[in-house]
């Protein structure tokens, strides 16, 4: 590990709940998932354990993080589940070559009722002035992830880029990030939606289904800048984001996916909780917190396991 692998690391694993190194019949499973989900997660994990007898143990962290740190055996983890499928490329030797798209979501901006834009933002939803114009009033803080941890953060670049373009606003993007000050209004995903709620931050970029299961007031964006409709596929992979270590990462339909990496203690338990996502129960759940369930195979259809292969039997 170079010395940024090695501080992400600490810094991670301080919070990490134990993990096991082999499986035992019984224990609950380990699930590193994208912290937009985790609302959701608990209820998930709540019918599953009704249904299988297995509870799950969750790690909730950007996507980008969550997969290096599989990658680089800082943890094992059953399952992983990420709201980009294109960091599952991060998971290099442990990738299996598959997985499953099981929800999609949008990008919004949200914010609390208790904000102190919250009335310049009402006048937003109700059509009265664009969120521009109050994200770049004097003191508003517009929250954001780190977009080297988290596909929310290269996201919201894009965001910004496309809102340049919408409105024909040379400028915009760059006027949107700000100077210095703008570098403290990025936290990690776990953190973000807290920061909106207490008020110290005055909106931030999220996705729907989060925003609404945090009680946020969300909103809605325009065509690409919502980066929801599979339609705009071609405009948003015109976007890229590069980091400072060379990954890149293009635009795409916000999606989340699941996957068993190759170094998973209780393979099976994975293979069982992924198949319930998929099922009528999971997708109903799903649904119910705001997002549309999918069934979209990613990979090498040789590579599934048995367990999820009749879940693409049907519609």
């Amino acid at each position: 590990m170079n010395v940024r692998r090695l501080v992400l690391a600490a810094l991670l694993g301080a919070v990490l709940p134990a993990c096991r190194q082999v499986a035992g019949e019984g224990d609950p499973v380990d699930v590193t998932y994208a912290a937009s989900l985790t609302a959701t997660m608990h209820e998930l994990a709540v019918r599953f354990e009704a249904r299988a007898g297995r509870a799950i143990r969750g790690d909730p962290r950007g996507s980008v993080a969550g997969a290096h740190l599989i990658r680089e055996g800082v943890f094992l983890r059953d399952a992983y589940i990420t709201a980009d499928p294109a960091t599952l490329r991060l998971l290099g030797p442990e990738d299996p070559g598959w997985a499953v798209g099981f929800a999609r979501s949008e990008v919004v901006i949200a914010y609390s009722s208790t904000s102190r834009f919250a009335a310049a933002l009402d006048s937003v939803r109700e059509g009265k002035l664009e969120w521009p114009d109050v994200a770049l009033r004097t003191g508003f803080r517009l929250g954001r992830t780190d977009p080297d941890l988290d596909p929310k953060g290269y996201r919201a670049l894009f965001l910004f880029q496309l809102a340049e373009r919408h409105y024909t606003r040379p400028g915009l993007a760059a006027a949107l990030l700000g100077g210095p000050s703008r570098a403290q209004e990025v936290f990690p995903e776990e953190h973000l939606s807290a920061r909106v709620e207490t008020g110290s931050l005055d909106a931030g970029v999220f996705y729907l289904a989060e925003a609404r299961a945090h009680g946020l007031r969300a909103l809605r964006l325009p065509g690409p800048l919502a980066q929801s409709d599979p339609g705009d596929a071609s405009t948003l992979a015109a976007l890229e984001y590069r980091g400072p270590d060379g990954r890149s990462f293009r635009g795409a339909p916000v999606s989340y996916a699941a996957t068993i990496p190759l170094n998973s203690p209780d393979p099976k338990a994975a293979g069982a909780f992924i198949a319930f996502l998929l099922s009528e129960e999971g997708r109903a759940v799903l649904a119910e917190d705001g997002f549309a369930p999918v069934r979209v195979l990613i990979g090498r259809p040789e590579r599934l396991p048995r367990i999820l292969a009749s879940s693409f039997s049907g519609p």
